[in-house]
């Protein structure tokens, strides 16, 4: 007999951010260590696409020469 509440967690479908506008705009919303819906969204955005997210913001950093500190 299972009891409420106890058991394997289930499985939810919570997309995150689709677009890397959706990534960016949570990621400046969000406080670092606070529980806000910019952490929210980022948490619930599949590591693959973070990934895939983290690499495009590098390739444009890397375009607007703002990936190295200044000399």
């Amino acid at each position: 007999m299972s009891r409420a509440g106890q058991g394997r967690r289930t499985r939810q479908f919570n997309p995150g951010a689709k677009t890397l506008g959706e990534y960016v705009a949570a990621a400046e919303r969000h406080t670092r260590g606070a529980h806000d819906t910019g952490g929210k969204v980022i948490h619930e955005t599949p590591p693959e696409r973070r990934s895939k997210f983290a690499r495009r913001i590098w390739e444009i950093r890397r375009q607007h020469g703002t990936d190295r500190p200044p000399r």
